[in-house]
């Protein structure tokens, strides 16, 4: 089941990307928590929680190529977020097209297999804000782009600096004149962080589905706090039922043959600001929805699976325009290998444009990417989550 959390600080947040911290650097730690810090925070959690396996667990499943003193709990975790809200208002990130049209390009030096460019509306640069309210959403899926922006990110958070003594990460002492700055999140007065989880989790042997979020099933204990960035930001846990509505295309939109993909986390893919199930032609290899065929006496689920998704074909769909900006950089650290290698995201906000071949393929690729993770990498840790909406080229007549 999926289940509505929300998040609230006690006090600052730390929270740091891949740039280096020393000199007159301030930290750079004042970040929005990315989704894999968030995941890793509630996974944490539930660690924390219950530190020894508990009997409502089940039996512990395994791998065969699992050494057996490895046991992956609370694996079925799966998180979206997260994002502002203040009152009763959800934030979601600026798109990066906003305030723009689609026109066409030809004859250009647009990187293949691009033919259509994002042109503003106006003349001049404009500071827009980071975030932007779920009913500024809504007007931008309605196909408004013209209008002002109430928003303002000062309105939800800011940062925070202090200084700190550097410390020998090997004798574990102070160093003499050693001095950092480094900043920190502080979230405005009502202001909170909101995000969609569920851990559904099968139990071995046993013809059920266990939801760790539900202290009816957990003995009547559940998970109250979460650790959440470095130097072990607390915050207070709510959970309720149900999902988080993220933004949707209205209804009463006539569907065209152009389908906007905009990311609301960001998203790491193989090819960079390319996502990986394009081919070399920026065709999507997406399978259509499923045939309807029977599973086959001694037939494997993924063999199953494979025979439908070749009989359904692939959805028709070429990507023309895309919109993204500078990548987002960050690492981590693994107590055992030590520092991990630097990962660059292309950043939420950023927005992909695909022609399709009719009307049925566009309304297949909305449902293939609609709130589904399309990230190459770290999809289970809530990257790659987009909305789809309709748009139509300027000067187009399709």
């Amino acid at each position: 089941m999926k289940h509505l959390l929300v998040l609230n600080p006690r006090d600052l947040l730390f929270l740091r990307d891949a740039r280096p911290m020393g000199g007159t650097d301030a930290g750079l730690g004042a970040n929005w928590p990315r989704p894999d810090q968030l995941y890793h925070a509630l996974l944490s959690a539930f660690h924390l929680r219950w530190p020894d396996r508990q009997p409502w667990e089940g039996e512990v499943h395994t791998r065969r190529e699992e050494r057996e003193d490895i046991a992956f709990r609370f694996g079925a975790l799966k998180t979206v977020g997260p994002f502002p809200v203040k009152g009763d208002s959800v934030f979601f990130p600026r798109p990066l097209d906003f305030g723009m049209k689609l026109v066409p390009c030809d004859g250009t030096d647009l990187p293949l297999p691009l033919k259509y460019a994002f042109l503003p509306l106006e003349k001049g640069k404009k500071i827009l804000p980071r975030w932007v309210s779920a009913k500024t959403f809504a007007r931008y899926f309605a196909g408004e782009s013209d209008f002002d922006l109430p928003e303002s990110d000062s309105d939800l958070y800011g940062a925070d600096r202090n200084i700190g003594i550097g410390m020998d990460p090997v004798a574990g002492t102070t160093r003499d004149g050693a001095f950092y700055q480094a900043e920190y999140l502080r979230l405005r007065d009502g202001v909170s962080l909101v995000c969609e989880a569920s851990c559904d989790m099968k139990l071995k042997r046993e013809n059920r589905v266990l939801d760790a979020y539900d202290p009816a099933q957990t003995g009547g204990e559940r998970v109250e706090q979460v650790v959440l960035g470095g130097q072990q930001g607390i915050c207070s846990l709510s959970v309720s039922d149900g999902g988080l509505p993220l933004p949707a295309r209205p209804g009463n939109r006539p569907a065209t043959r152009f389908v906007r993909w905009t990311l609301l986390a960001p998203s790491v893919f193989n090819a960079g600001w390319k996502p990986g199930w394009l081919d070399p032609e920026g065709r999507v290899m997406l399978p259509r929805p499923a045939a309807e065929l029977e599973r086959r006496p001694g037939e494997s689920r993924d063999d199953w699976r494979k025979r439908r998704n070749a009989a359904a074909g692939t959805i028709g769909a070429k990507l023309v325009a895309a919109r993204v900006d500078r990548p987002v950089a960050f690492s981590g650290w693994d107590l055992t290998l030590g520092p991990k290698p630097t990962v660059l995201a292309v950043p939420a906000g950023s927005c992909y444009v695909f022609e399709c071949d009719s009307p049925s393929d566009a309304e297949a690729l909305a449902g293939a990417l609609d709130g589904v993770p399309r990230s190459d990498l770290l999809g289970s840790n809530g990257f790659g989550i987009g909305v789809c909406s309709i748009v139509k080229p300027d000067s187009s007549n399709n």
